[in-house]
């Protein structure tokens, strides 16, 4: 059931003829398509009718005919009051939320009992005429509800009918009904021979509400959708009070100083600015005011361009309209950004090129102008890419194997390239005539300071696009971490270095290049991905291998990010090595994101987010400490904060309980959150760690951050020669000042740093006697030297500083040694030798004497001592969980051995049939006596414990092979008198675990007869994979739909595509905007994908398919994070990956009832194996009617619902 947002009616735009209304205005309040009709004469006559009236009487009869309705619709309940069904019809708000009120109870039984009255009296009014239709029940209406209804009709398209009116002799009210005629509409079951399922038409009705009973409705639904934002609940209420019912209600926010900094909140969200839309707010920037201007006009003379720009992409992203974007268009984007431009034009003209700004005009010219042209890019970039998508040759399939059309997507590349160099310099404005390359090169950086928004706006849009396509191109390694170098570079200069001090998009003051030397950090990077994009453009068209030229290794190149783009994703990730300021920059930022979250949440005993937050801290902690593995400095100096006992038990949780599947600590870990309330100081005493180890690394923050400006800083003051004299002096101040920046930090951490540089000595002294280490993992303490070191030498008086340079070539040189040995190998671990290990210390001892000597005047210094008992315990409470108790597990243990014991006795009994029969005298022996061995035998092998392989082998070979048959029996193992340890209870669960993950062991366990508890604990323990997924599902689905109203409420009632593209904006809202939400989600998620990853055939339900990269691991991005991606959800489109999160969630969500179906169809048949289940669910019953369903919409072996049953306990 799908009811549409309520619409506004000119009346009189009807034929006038017998109209005799007064209202010229009325708000049309669609009602469900399949009894619209009866529900809009309900409605309308329950609201127009006074309180205090026979209403209830007309519309349903007198007490004894309300009676008989309720039988005859066999409706049980109390009498019905008048008063209260008013009162419910009077609240209802179908601009706040209209789809659960057609589900209210009272109000369906009211619905069903008066189309049941009204049909017994339009069939009685009709008086054997034969015609059943509208409008003899509308007539019949009039009479039995003595009042008339008014029917504006509107056609399939869009036309207005005549005006029609029902009158009977004598009215008390008039009811405004809105007819649609010619609807299409689906049939839900079969259709009529010969009539198409796409064919059912319909008329639809609707009923209008007056436009002052609308007003509180609306006013109410104000205050409710603006909770969604970040306004605080002051101006809301003002908001509301302000509210009068008409008008531009944008505009009305535009032209108040007080209310202008509430546009960026609603339109933070695009949902929040479509469900005000829905509820009658003109929302839409190019929607025009009295005066015919747009919301455009209001804000080109402001001193910030940054609501322009807010409302420029909810507009260009069509976001009521269509659910493509301008970076995935179709024409209703390119509609979208046409018709901005004619806005923009039009308002250029009728304010008369912005005269009426007055003093802003000149503000108002300048945002006019660029935002315009960058429209024109965007729109002519946008046809080229539509015209693509309509001219693609049908005979050709849309999609390769992998749902990536590697044709198309070099063809937008060229495309976007025709035009990206076209208006890389602002059109008309650098001279032709400055043929001096030097002035032409100062003459765009001006234009560049000048027209920032511009290029900021083109720069970023041309990136995006280009990063979503030309990766899957086949070109030459090369090439593509060229032009990912120089796209990230660029990306990173525009945030790192924004235009204005005051704000990204101020544009209060006028800039000279003299006041924004740091800006031609990204001004130089641009061109250098321009020159990466050429080269890119030039090998799509004249490739430099090709064909039957390639070769077997470029070949194979090709063949792998077509079968597995993935690799792509290795592949540039692996390319930014030379770049390990930026790989640096996220992971040290990936890891201050999640301890902040888990440091300043609140854990309660009633709300799960805080204890998944601290989990999912405890998990980043541990695979930044995994890095340590790697070249990376980040993990190595992460370890230097910490001691080594506190490493290893962090390692030992990530390794056992978090980052990987660990059925034993995953229940540990699910029971201490079903605890919550006993055992929350665990968490609280876990979360004083996480603080302080957020405490301990403050210092590696600020380093890195330093890092990576000096980085740009440097490679920017290198450039700037090239542009002008004076740009490059400015570029030397602003490196003066960052120096002097730095000298201010170091000096009030002065004893922090002491701390870590002492730290990573002994980290790095520690590990230099190891004999075995890890690839990579010298390279990488000897570059966090290196990093941490050469920083200290800036802050040091000129001897010290060259004394530390001096030892930091050795460093160098011993860094280059180990990397060169550490390609050179073929395996993952590497012998260290002594000379190598005496080279380590001596470089180590002499930075410490030199750290001595630096810090020698500090006498205090930061104490790292952080408890490792309470990690130790933590990871030991999640360990130490048990399934049952000791007298359970002393039943188990008695049951198993029983059954132990009777196989050994079963399996000596079944050898003396066999010798026997395998010596000569016995092989002439009849057919009765044949049959009754092999009776026997079979009946001996059901209680012998071995495998139904090996079971079939010793039936197959019995009587015509015995002494196969005996070699079979023989191969049972004779030791297995206990299948448990006898170290310690603790043991005995491992045991009993190792022993459930065999097929013989769960048969085992499964055919046992324990009392009715035990039973099902055992169920739970052998099933514990889906057991646990369900939870992990279960509090998916409370985190992300049921906490919120909005969402739930969506969930429920909305059922067409743009209710649930909305819903997934709010979700995908909430992950960005709520850490809590955001970590919480993320730790469930990636709970869940570690338990689809223990079977190979699941690999689908935890792979990434997206639009940039199919096949790359939710899992491992959960885990490990990926500079690429991050780069792209952080520097360019922040909506990517939260959206294919999302998408995951609701997939596991939505697959969450069918999985518990199977779930208790298994532990309550006892199936054994895959083929019994199946016959199973094909059986006709009324409890399989919904996962049927699912399976439908589930087929295949590959990819559908099958997926999920590896899980299950099955042969």
């Amino acid at each position: 059931m799908y009811v549409f947002p309520p619409k506004l009616h000119d009346l009189s735009s009807w034929s006038t003829e017998n109209n005799t209304s007064n209202v010229e205005e009325m708000w049309e309040i669609s009602a469900p398509p399949d009894h619209s009709l009866y529900w809009s004469l309900v409605l309308s006559f329950v609201i127009a009718s006074p309180e205090k009236s026979d209403w209830m009487e007309r519309l349903l009869g007198t007490e004894k005919e309300i009676q008989e309705l309720m039988q005859k619709k066999k409706i049980q309940g109390k009498k019905l009051v008048p008063q209260s069904i008013k009162k419910q019809v009077m609240n209802f708000n179908p601009f706040k939320n209209q789809h659960s009120f057609y589900h209210n109870k009272d109000m369906t039984n009211i619905f069903r009992m008066f189309s049941l009255r009204l049909n017994r009296f339009a069939n009685g009014t009709r008086r054997g005429s034969g015609e059943w239709g509208d409008d003899t029940k509308l007539m019949a209406a009039t009479k039995m509800l003595k009042c008339n209804i008014q029917v504006y009709e509107i056609d399939s398209e869009g036309n207005k009918q005549k005006f029609k009116l029902n009158a009977p002799a004598v009215a008390k009210d008039t009811l405004v009904l809105f007819k649609h005629s010619g609807v299409h509409k689906m049939y839900k079951t079969k259709p009529p021979p010969g009539q198409d399922r796409d064919h059912k038409v319909i008329n639809t009705y609707a009923f209008g509400m007056s436009f002052d009973h609308v007003i509180p409705l609306r006013r109410d639904a104000l205050g409710h959708i603006l909770k969604k934002t970040d306004l605080n609940h002051q101006i809301i209420r003002e908001l509301q009070h302000d509210f009068n019912g008409s008008g531009n209600f944008l505009v009305s926010l535009m032209v108040k100083d007080s209310k202008k900094e509430t546009v960026q909140s609603i339109y933070a969200s695009p949902y929040i600015a479509w469900k005000l839309e829905a509820a009658g707010f003109v929302t839409d920037p190019c929607s025009l005011d009295e005066g015919g201007l747009s919301a455009f006009y209001h804000c080109l003379g402001l001193d910030s361009t940054f609501l322009l720009h807010v409302l420029y992409d909810y507009a260009s992203n069509s976001f009521e309209h269509s659910d493509k974007t301008t970076r995935n268009p179709d024409t209703e984007i390119l509609r979208a950004l046409i018709n901005i431009g004619r806005v923009l034009q039009n308002d250029c003209f009728k304010s008369k090129s912005f005269s009426m700004q007055g003093t802003k005009k000149s503000i108002a010219i300048k945002s006019y102008e660029e935002i315009l042209c960058f429209n024109e890019y965007q729109r002519r970039v946008v046809e080229n890419i539509a015209d693509l998508q309509r001219n693609y040759p049908a005979q050709m399939p849309q999609t390769d194997d992998d749902g990536v059309n590697l044709m198309r997507r070099k063809q937008i590349i060229t495309s976007l390239l025709e035009f990206y160099p076209k208006y890389f310099d602002y059109p008309n404005e650098i001279q032709a005539k400055d043929t001096v390359a030097d002035q032409n090169k100062y003459r765009k950086f001006q234009n560049f300071i000048q027209r920032s928004e511009y290029y900021e706006n083109l720069d970023n849009y041309t990136c995006l696009l280009f990063f979503d396509n030309f990766l899957f191109l086949d070109l030459p390694s090369e090439i593509v971490n060229s032009a990912v170098h120089s796209l990230f570079l660029t990306v990173f200069g525009y945030k790192l270095f924004p235009k204005c001090l005051h704000d990204v998009y101020c544009t209060k003051h006028v800039h000279t290049p003299e006041d924004c030397a740091l800006r031609v950090i990204p001004f130089i990077f641009r061109s250098k991905f321009l020159e990466s994009a050429k080269v890119v453009e030039q090998e799509l068209k004249c490739p430099s291998t090709g064909g039957a030229g390639e070769s077997p290794k470029q070949q194979s190149r090709k063949e792998s990010k077509e079968k597995n783009p993935n690799s792509v994703l290795m592949q540039v990730t692996s390319g930014l090595k030379d770049l390990p300021e930026i790989k640096d920059e996220f992971l040290i930022a990936r890891l201050r994101k999640y301890l902040d979250i888990a440091t300043n949440i609140t854990i309660t005993d009633v709300d799960m987010k805080g204890v998944l937050a601290i989990e999912r801290a405890l998990q980043v902690i541990g695979e930044t400490l995994n890095t340590t593995e790697s070249a990376s400095v980040i993990g190595h100096l992460l370890c230097s904060c910490l001691s080594q006992d506190v490493v290893e038990e962090f390692f030992r949780i990530r390794n056992h309980c978090l980052s990987k599947y660990r059925p034993r600590a995953m229940g540990g870990k699910l029971n201490l959150e079903k605890n919550l309330e006993k055992e929350i100081m665990r968490f609280r005493n876990i979360q004083d760690i996480v603080g302080q180890v957020h405490s301990a690394i403050k210092p590696v923050y600020a380093s890195q951050l330093l890092r990576i400006t000096d980085y740009m800083v440097r490679r920017g003051l290198c450039e700037s020669k090239d542009i002008d004299t004076s740009v490059a002096q400015n570029m030397k101040r602003e490196h003066n000042e960052l120096t002097h920046i730095r000298k201010k930090i170091y000096i009030k951490n002065k004893s922090r740093y002491h701390c870590l540089a002492n730290n990573l000595l002994t980290y790095i002294e520690r590990d230099a006697t190891v004999e075995k280490y890890n690839k990579f993992q010298k390279t990488g303490q000897l570059s966090a030297l290196k990093f941490l070191f050469a920083f200290l030498a800036n802050q040091s008086d000129e001897p010290k500083k060259n004394e530390i340079l001096y030892i930091l070539k050795e460093v160098d040189d011993l860094s280059k040694y180990f990397e060169d040995k550490a390609n050179a190998s073929r395996q993952q671990k590497i012998d260290i030798l002594d000379s190598e290990s005496q080279k380590i210390m001596k470089v180590v001892s002499d930075l410490r004497k030199i750290t001595d000597s630096i810090f020698s005047e500090v006498t205090g210094e930061p104490s790292r001592m952080i408890d490792s008992s309470v990690v130790k315990n933590f990871f030991n409470d999640a360990r130490s969980f048990s399934w049952f108790t000791g007298e359970e597990m002393l039943a188990i243990k008695e049951k198993i051995a029983e059954h132990m014991q009777s196989s050994r006795d079963a399996k000596a009994s079944l050898e003396k049939i066999l010798r026997p029969l395998s010596e000569k005298k016995k092989q002439n022996a009849n057919v009765t006596e044949h049959h009754l061995f092999e009776e026997e035998a079979r009946q001996l092998l059901v209680d012998i414990f071995t495998s139904e392989k090996n079971k079939s082998n010793i039936l197959e070979n019995l009587t015509s092979k015995p002494k196969v048959a005996l070699k079979y029996l023989n191969s049972i193992k004779s030791d297995e008198q206990d299948v448990f340890e006898k170290n310690s209870d603790r043991d005995d669960l491992d045991s009993l675990m190792k022993f459930s993950e065999t097929e013989e062991g769960t048969h085992l366990l499964l055919k046992m007869n324990f009392p009715t508890d035990l039973h099902l604990k055992v169920l739970q323990f052998l099933n514990r994979k889906v057991e646990f997924l369900l939870d992990r599902i279960s509090h998916l689905k409370a985190i992300l739909i049921e906490e919120d109203e909005e969402i739930l409420s969506l969930w429920n009632w909305g059922k067409s595509e743009a209710i649930k593209t909305h819903t997934r904006y709010l979700m995908c809202q909430r992950y960005m905007r709520e850490k809590d939400v955001k970590a919480s989600l993320e730790m469930l998620l990636f709970d869940c994908m570690n338990i689809l990853k223990t079977s190979k055939s699941l690999s689908r339900l935890w792979s990434k398919a997206n639009d940039l990269f199919s096949g790359a691991s939710l899992r491992d991005i959960l885990s490990h994070g990926s500079t690429i991606l991050e780069i792209v959800g952080n520097c360019l489109d922040q909506d990517d990956l939260p959206s294919h999160f999302i998408d995951k969630m609701l997939e596991l969500i939505e697959d969450g009832d069918a999985l518990r179906t199977l779930s208790d169809l298994w532990g309550k048949e006892k199936i054994k194996d895959l083929k019994q289940l199946e016959d199973m669910l094909d059986a006709d019953s009324p409890s399989l009617r919904e996962v049927q369903k699912w399976m439908k919409k589930r087929p295949g072996s590959v990819g559908g619902w099958k997926d999920y049953l590896p899980l299950l306990p099955l042969k």
